[in-house]
């Protein structure tokens, strides 16, 4: 056989060696590697999905628990858990073998924390021919379930009653938190309580974390929501939008320790209102030429009422007309509000009539005003340096979401676009707090026969700064059709456009929204 055919055949000996070695110990090896750890990845994703889906699915059981000192709620809560984890993690999965599982509780001042760990031993393929039988993965998913602090906000203006709403708005509040059989907030973990505003504000119902079982209870006080007076006739005519906000503020921050409120829950101030706002809260100084009796500063009401004759029929409102304005008290008194005068107004010219209030002021209301219930060495909760003073001041009239025409009191225009801007400045003043981070859920009621002066949905929008609101042009002449309200670096929160007919959906949003944000 010639020389170079025996070298030949030689090297190819050689090389099926060569492949022989390297099959048996590089690339069976490598493939068992990728056929093995491609099987660990799904069977670890499977077994962290089981327990995310244990976590979640039993948060909700979780936070309607009252004592899980109990055994039985608490039994409830771990069997809900691992019913859960069966459901996503089958019984050798995979060839898998599930070796550990666990569903621990606890509670804390802020909440209720349920953790899942769970982990299983795999069998290996091909990379048994290496020694390893088996290997182990492991997967852990935590839920933080808050408690809910909630103030509930309620317009009881007069178009309420002119529209036949209240008693619908009284049945939604009912089954969204007072009936326990149907709201997701839970008597004995949540704290709950109202304010209902017209031209002035009530507190329908102090905070209380046994909001449903009390006595009174929260039902009790929505069906005696002041919507109208014992004569029949409305309330008040009044929507002053701020100063609700700035009250359900307030109470959040009275709830748990008066003054900081419940740490590490979730603070949410739910808003319904049917209309625009109207009203300014602020101290007013008489001027030194005014008839009062006394011109020491006075806390009060400063209104533009929404007339409905030939001279204000929708909006925008006029420049000039025959709207009333005046001062009156800035809590609710049990009788019509927009025939209490303020204190000290014995001589004032506005006692006898409101539309004479110019007279008292020099004709010009502040360019700034603030709430005056907590202001100097009394203030407490959400008093902001800016306006904790004894002139009330400091939430401007003149810019927010209108530039206001001026501060003359016989424009009512002027005095209707500063109650805007007094509320939209005191709703951003709420989503830029940083200590509670309060959530902002608004509900706007529209009405199908609009008797009334229709809401300004994009404006309610930009209120609670939903991030998935896009307007639908309300008032064009301030935003445009299409465009977001969402502001950065403030606490996002959610919008809600109903009709009587849907204010229960609404609610139900609100209930969802909540479902999502505890966990």
């Amino acid at each position: 056989m010639p020389q170079n055919q025996r070298t030949k055949q030689r090297k190819k000996g050689f090389a099926l060696i060569y492949v022989t070695l390297i099959g048996t110990f590089v690339l069976i090896p490598m493939g068992g590697l990728a056929i093995d750890f491609g099987m660990l990845y799904n069977i670890k994703a499977r077994l962290q999905t089981a327990c995310d889906a244990a976590a979640i699915g039993a948060g909700y059981l979780l936070h309607a628990s009252t004592n899980l000192s109990n055994p039985a709620q608490l039994a409830t809560v771990t069997t809900a858990a691992q019913s859960f984890f069966n459901a996503n993690y089958p019984t050798h999965y995979f060839g898998s073998t599930l070796s550990a599982y666990s569903a621990t509780v606890t509670s804390s001042t802020s909440g209720k924390t349920i953790t899942v760990n769970a982990t299983a031993h795999v069998p290996m393929l091909l990379m048994r021919v290496l020694g390893i039988a088996n290997s182990t993965v492991a997967a852990v998913a935590v839920s933080n379930v808050k408690f809910i602090s909630m103030m509930i906000v309620v317009d009881r203006s007069g178009s309420v009653v002119v529209e036949s709403a209240d008693a619908t708005i009284q049945s939604a509040l009912t089954t969204f938190v007072a009936d326990s059989t149907t709201s997701y907030l839970v008597d004995g973990v949540d704290t709950v309580g109202m304010i209902s505003f017209g031209g002035t504000w009530k507190l329908d119902y102090t905070p209380n974390i046994h909001f449903q079982t009390a006595s009174p209870n929260i039902g009790t006080a929505i069906n005696n929501i002041p919507f109208r007076q014992s004569g029949g006739g409305s309330a008040d005519s009044s929507p002053h939008t701020g100063e609700g906000l700035y009250q359900g503020w307030t109470q959040l921050y009275q709830m748990g320790t008066p003054g900081s409120g419940l740490p590490g829950s979730l603070n949410v101030i739910v808003l319904l209102t049917d209309g625009r706002p109207t009203a300014l809260t602020s101290n007013f100084t008489p001027s030194s030429g005014s008839s009062c009796s006394s011109k020491i500063a006075r806390p009060a009401v400063m209104d533009t009422f929404v007339n409905l004759g030939s001279s204000y029929p929708w909006w925008p409102p006029p420049t000039s007309g025959t709207d009333t304005e005046g001062l009156y008290g800035s809590t609710y008194q049990g009788v019509p509000e927009n025939t209490y005068p303020a204190a000290n107004s014995t001589n004032c010219a506005y006692a006898s009539s409101l539309t004479n209030l110019y007279q008292d002021l020099n004709n010009t209301f502040p360019a700034s005003v603030g709430p005056v219930d907590r202001v100097g060495s009394t203030c407490g909760g959400p008093c902001n340096p800016s306006y904790a003073n004894a002139a009330g001041a400091g939430i401007p009239t003149q810019s927010g979401y209108y530039n206001a025409p001026g501060q003359t009191l016989q424009n009512p225009q002027a005095g209707r676009y500063a109650a805007f801007n007094y509320a939209d400045n005191m709703a951003k003043l709420i989503r830029k707090d940083t200590t509670l981070a309060p959530m902002l859920f608004v509900i706007g009621l529209n009405y199908t026969t609009q008797l009334t002066e229709p809401l300004d949905a994009d404006w309610l929008a930009r209120v609670a700064n939903d991030p998935n609101y896009v307007t639908v042009g309300s008032d064009p002449n301030i935003v445009a059709a299409g465009q977001s309200v969402y502001q950065t670096g403030q606490t996002p929160g959610m919008y809600c456009n109903s009709t009587p007919a849907t204010l229960g959906a609404c609610f139900q949003q609100v209930t969802s929204a909540l479902l999502r944000l505890i966990q």
